[in-house]
């Protein structure tokens, strides 16, 4: 692709070639491909120096001329000495926020992959993967080639990869989803997270409805306040063409806040008479929800395998997403009725001596609220034994959710089991401190910093009616801890123990 096509729609504030002491300003220069990693830069290739949260790419911009890049796109003009790209005859190029001419220059050089989809973003702090999975499943029923990406996999018609993040960076996105189109998908559903729209990673990105589904307390490390918070997510919705649709929950607190600069036609969501889809007669059961959803004085009797409460939501952001691109509600129905379970989304796993686990990713005050108060509203007390809640807190992260998480856990527990979560670099007793100085007093709770022994011991003490939540880290298959990825998952010991 040449250097021009690439910068398409890029604002550049200097573009130039230093050849034999003079500048020359040219676009006239064929790249082989496009990189942001130095240490995947070859011969001919455009490198974009960005600034992530523990490097910044200007420090290698001399490692990427140096294995042979054509051009480099910089915001700070001063990186490196004229005389290195003299030598190199490298194009430089400097641009105001090179976070958005990566996005820019990723679309174009994939050809603009979200232009031959129909795309769906979900964004919010709790619920997206449920959200997304439902949204999938709805475009399914209604006869639809559909992409996936998200938190636990990334899904290219029966291709399933893993994922690397929730969101992709923006080169890996148009990758990813111009695979997509090449496969023959018509559509995408794609959860879209906050540090992705802070960092610019959907730029240029081409929305046919957007979902809200909740804001609470999370990545304030990041964020710095919920007010910043809220920014981020508020950018999805500011950047939706005239001809698509904003899908807001009505009762959450930031759902209207946040369709204050849309363009898009709006559609809200919830149990209140300001909600455009709104859900009545709802009964909630171990065994699933039902109730039914009313839109335009039409109603649509809903029937799910998903449970509690949360998951009413999640299926009316899905039902309003469906709505928003105009699919029938049968089709919707039928949908919703297919999403058996999502795997580490408050996943139950019965034991043979009576008790049962309850697997699920919540890791912030709100969703472990949810879950258990969700396991209250479908197991009255005179019907189930004690609630037993194995949880931690991620290091290097929100330090302030901490003793929030301990008082509801605490709050909404018989007994608390405080343990690790991925502690990274930080002490793993530490975040337990932190965790414990929230727990209200007079609450039966022990500590255990290995997570393996702690759930074992939650499960082997199990009694038949007992309930064990054991939160924060739902489908991940592994451990962070210091530097170390290690392989841990929640449902192999549940599965071990069961077996044992």
């Amino acid at each position: 692709m040449r250097l021009a096509q690439l910068l398409d729609g890029v604002l550049v504030t200097k573009l130039f070639q230093i050849t034999y002491g003079r500048f020359a300003v040219t676009h006239d220069v064929e790249i082989r491909s496009l990189q942001y990693d130095s240490r995947k830069v070859q011969r001919g290739d455009c490198f974009v120096a960005i600034r992530g949260t523990g490097a910044d790419g200007h420090r290698f911009v001399g490692a990427a001329i140096n294995s042979g890049a054509a051009a480099v796109v910089l915001e700070n003009d001063a990186a490196l000495p004229e005389s290195i790209f003299l030598h190199a005859g490298v194009i430089k190029i400097v641009v105001p926020d090179s976070r958005k001419a990566l996005a820019l220059m990723s679309a174009n050089y994939y050809g603009h992959p979200s232009h031959h989809l129909t795309m769906v973003g979900v964004t919010g702090t709790n619920g997206k993967t449920t959200t997304t999975h439902i949204i999938r499943s709805i475009l399914e029923a209604a006869g639809q080639n559909v992409g996936l990406i998200g938190t636990i996999e990334y899904n290219i018609g029966s291709q399933v990869i893993p994922a690397s993040h929730t969101t992709p960076e923006s080169l890996e996105l148009n990758q990813l989803l111009a695979r997509m189109v090449e496969s023959g998908c018509s559509s995408v559903s794609m959860e879209v997270s906050s540090h992705a729209l802070h960092q610019y990673r959907i730029h240029g990105l081409q929305y046919n409805a957007a979902v809200f589904t909740n804001l609470t307390q999370d990545h304030l490390d990041y964020h710095g306040s919920m007010g910043e918070y809220f920014e981020a997510k508020k950018l999805l919705f500011d950047g939706l063409p005239e001809g698509s649709c904003a899908v807001t929950n009505a009762d959450d607190e930031w759902g209207w806040k946040i369709l204050g600069s849309t363009r898009a036609r709006q559609i809200a969501y919830g149990v209140n008479a300001t909600a455009d889809v709104q859900a009545r007669d709802i009964q909630l059961s171990l065994n699933g929800t039902s109730f039914t959803i009313w839109y335009r004085d039409e109603s649509t009797l809903i029937s799910s395998p998903l449970v509690g409460r949360f998951n009413v939501y999640n299926i009316l952001a899905a039902f309003s997403a469906g709505i928003a691109l105009e699919l029938s509600t049968d089709a919707i129905a039928t949908g919703i009725a297919d999403v058996k379970s999502v795997r580490g989304r408050f996943e139950r796993i019965p034991s043979p001596r009576g008790w049962t686990a309850v697997i699920d990713y919540a890791h912030t005050p709100d969703a472990l609220e949810k879950c258990l108060q969700t396991i209250r509203d479908v197991l009255p007390e005179a019907n189930r034994g004690r609630i037993v809640t194995v949880f931690g807190a991620g290091g290097d992260r929100d330090r302030t959710k901490r003793p929030l998480m301990g008082s509801v856990v605490g709050s909404l527990s018989d007994l608390v089991v405080v343990t690790s979560d991925n502690p990274r670099t930080e002490d793993p007793q530490r975040i337990m401190d932190d965790i414990i100085k929230g727990i209200p007093s007079g609450v039966t709770m022990t500590r255990e910093v290995d997570r393996r022994t702690a759930i074992e011991a939650a499960l082997r003490q199990a009694k038949p009616g007992d309930v064990i939540l054991i939160a924060g880290k739902g489908h991940e298959d592994y451990q962070v801890i210091g530097e170390e990825k290690i392989h841990f998952s929640d449902r192999e010991i549940v599965e071990e123990v069961i077996r044992s």
